[in-house]
């Protein structure tokens, strides 16, 4: 199986949603791959919910340096599609299913990309990294960057993260934090006055993350020009899990997540929510998904990319990626088919034609790096 729409469509049948075990995808990848790779490294642990997950290095030649191709095996929730998430399905120019765009679409490419090594008379090696839960806490990249003996023992010149792009190199991305604020009550009848509605505490905690939202979407200190929008994102969920209108709230859960550019220092945000929680008595977690990526324009990786695509300057986009764990240990850049517009959409789709050029694309850079 080399071909990269057959790929795709048997990526997109198996279940990887975050939510569930990848196993079953990476023993997939693994199956196929196994005839060119050099070395393959499990790195396995268990993720909150009690699932087991795995990433993925493969190592395809001999030596040091050379390229990495950085991919994710895990997919978001198919929640609402019209037909089955799984069932990948042709019209046109397009591939429909869960996770065709993002990112099995651009997995398969890397992957049918990584079977032709052999033939592109190279002589450094070709490093996959494939990790599990981008979707959620970066725990698979993370992993790979700071256990994968791998990378360690290889060390990748440069690292193609295959996210979306449409084929347009990207340089430049933010980073997440996620902050958990919870609090607690009891739950009544709310007619008898013995209950404690847990979001009487919430409330003010919600007043001072939406006077956060406003300060970081309307100065100008916070702005950054190159991408759009040019502001943080500051997107507050609140969820009260189900509690009726007539029963005292008995837990109450305001989620942020927290966006920013390499061009803001998320301490002061971080300080201001904590002193937040502190005073109204909420519990406070959180996690980071590591640092923005930021690849400067004039890095010989860039001009290589530039170069490559035929493009005169890269792009800054307002997502995050594996990049986020990746790049303090081999710079990145993002380049991938499909647009980020069709990711995390129902009856999501990715180019065909996009996936073709994008592998075409890798073993561009293959030759080029790996020479």
């Amino acid at each position: 199986m080399n071909d990269v729409i057959d790929i795709t469509q048997a990526l997109v049948a198996i279940d990887s949603q975050s939510r569930v075990s990848n196993l079953d995808i990476a023993k997939f990848i693994v199956d196929i791959i196994q005839p060119v790779a050099s070395k393959i490294e499990r790195l396995e642990y268990t993720d909150p919910d009690g699932q087991c997950k795995v990433s993925l290095a493969v190592q395809i030649g001999d030596g040091k340096g050379g390229l990495a191709l950085s991919s994710h095996m895990d997919t978001v929730p198919g929640i609402d599609w019209a037909g089955d998430p799984f069932e990948a399905r042709v019209d046109g120019d397009r591939l429909y299913g869960l996770g065709s765009c993002d990112m099995k679409g651009p997995l398969a490419a890397t992957i049918v990309a990584a079977q032709t090594y052999t033939s592109l008379n190279v002589t450094k090696p070709l490093t996959l990294l494939l990790s599990s839960d981008e979707e959620t806490d970066t725990q698979g990249a993370l992993r790979i960057a700071e256990d994968s003996e791998i990378l360690a023992s290889v060390r990748p010149d440069y690292c193609i993260v295959a996210e979306p792009t449409d084929l347009l190199v990207v340089n430049a991305h933010k980073a997440a934090i996620t902050f958990i604020a919870e609090a607690e009550g009891r739950a009544a009848h709310s007619s008898t006055g013995e209950g404690i509605n847990a979001n009487h505490m919430m409330i003010p905690f919600l007043n001072d993350m939406w006077r956060l939202y406003r300060e970081l979407t309307e100065t100008e200190i916070y702005m950054d020009p190159d991408f759009v929008p040019p502001y943080p994102d500051w997107n507050i969920v609140i969820d009260n899990f189900g509690s009726a209108p007539n029963v005292t709230v008995p837990k109450s859960r305001c989620t942020v997540n927290f966006r920013y550019t390499n061009r803001l220092d998320p301490a002061t945000v971080i300080r201001k929510v904590e002193s937040s929680a502190q005073e109204n008595n909420v519990k406070l977690t959180y996690w980071c998904s590591g640092d923005p990526l930021f690849t400067p324009p004039d890095s010989e990786l860039v001009q290589i990319a530039l170069g490559i695509t035929h493009q005169d300057k890269p792009l800054g986009v307002p997502y995050r990626t594996d990049a986020c764990a990746l790049a303090s240990t081999v710079p990145c850049v993002v380049i991938g088919p499909g647009s980020y517009k069709q990711a995390h959409t129902v009856n999501e789709w990715v180019s065909i034609e996009q996936l073709y050029r994008s592998v075409d694309l890798y073993k561009s850079f293959i030759r080029t790096v790996c020479i």
